[in-house]
């Protein structure tokens, strides 16, 4: 199977052989990984939630995440491309060891401090350990998708999206400031616009200057993360609101050094109805989980059908257990 590409549709860098996804002119594989976060807002150690894991949505919905992405007939992307869970000190080990079991790989990070952004929530304490993500530097592309996502179509192509193309950091001096650290050479962060509601037109709005970071695309670098803690640092620097997607909006603004570039709006839509579903998306930003009515009835009987497909799946190959 060949993949299409926005760029250059008829005649693609890379392309599939023997079911691995390479580049044609240095025939390997691409350092790139679909990767999620479960923190403790999303599964820890409760002393007041049930012992049955089924009943903790984040951890459920990360293991239908992980079987769309590994094994999925009809959302299954590439097998060479790594689905990565990122779990703090409070993640149960049993849920670890199902998750590895499923075909993850699950890297444990330290927490970071929110400092003086303290989020209003307890459930949010994690949030801005999620900046840990760019510390994966084993990983030339990262794609980042939060664990309440449906996925009905292969996202593969996302790492040759344009807007992936790594970029040179702007050297506008009055976007420099003494108090925060020297920002990187170069870097590359992708994603799409954050808007509100589901009365949105398909294909949904792109020309906005926020950025939704529950799915993105990204270079993770050292340097970047310095920067990011640096700005962390200092109280007010940025609203605090959405903890680390406020950051990253900050450091990453349209007008600023680092501006963020718009994927292909059928990646991904926030907010998502049917018409999105029907118009080509691909996945979905919705905790399908719940019992929220506001949800589309249709893409979560999706989800459903797709959390039953992944429960039939493991007990199949892990023997009926």
């Amino acid at each position: 199977m060949t993949l299409s590409f926005r760029s250059n549709p008829s005649s693609p860098t890379y392309q599939r052989k023997n079911g691995v996804l390479v580049d044609r002119k240095k025939n390997h594989t691409p350092n790139v990984a679909f990767v999620t976060f479960l923190g403790a807002f999303t599964g820890g150690i409760d002393p007041n939630k049930p012992e049955n894991d089924d009943d903790d949505g984040y951890y459920v919905s990360t293991r239908v995440l992980g079987y769309q992405l590994m094994h999925s007939t009809t959302a299954g992307t590439n097998a060479s491309i790594p689905f990565v869970v990122v779990v703090t000190d409070e993640t149960h080990p049993r849920k670890r060891a199902r998750l590895e079991k499923d075909g993850a790989i699950v890297i444990e990070v330290s927490r970071i401090s929110p400092g003086w952004a303290i989020p209003g929530d307890p459930r949010w304490k994690d949030m801005m350990t999620k900046l840990r993500l760019f510390e994966l530097t084993q990983f030339a592309k990262v794609c980042y998708i939060d664990s309440d996502h449906l996925v009905t179509d292969r996202l593969d192509g996302i790492f040759y999206d344009e807007a992936t193309i790594m970029q040179h950091t702007l050297q506008d001096p009055k976007n420099m400031r003494d108090d925060e650290a020297a920002m990187p050479r170069t870097y590359m962060m992708a994603a799409h616009t954050d808007y509100w509601g589901y009365e949105h037109p398909y294909p949904p709005p792109t020309d906005g200057t926020y950025m939704n970071f529950g799915f993105a695309v990204f270079t993770p670098s050292k340097a970047l993360f310095n920067y990011y803690l640096s700005v962390l640092g200092i109280p007010g620097r940025f609203d605090m609101g959405m903890q680390e997607q406020s950051l990253i909006n900050y450091a990453h603004r349209r007008e600023g050094n680092m501006p963020w570039k718009p994927l292909w709006h059928g990646w991904n839509v926030n907010w998502p109805t049917e018409k999105d579903w029907r118009g080509g998306a691909k996945s979905f930003h919705a905790k399908y989980w719940d019992t929220d009515p506001s949800h589309d009835k249709v893409l979560k009987g999706i989800w459903r059908e797709q959390r039953a497909e992944m429960e039939g799946f493991y007990r199949g190959r892990d023997g009926g257990k």
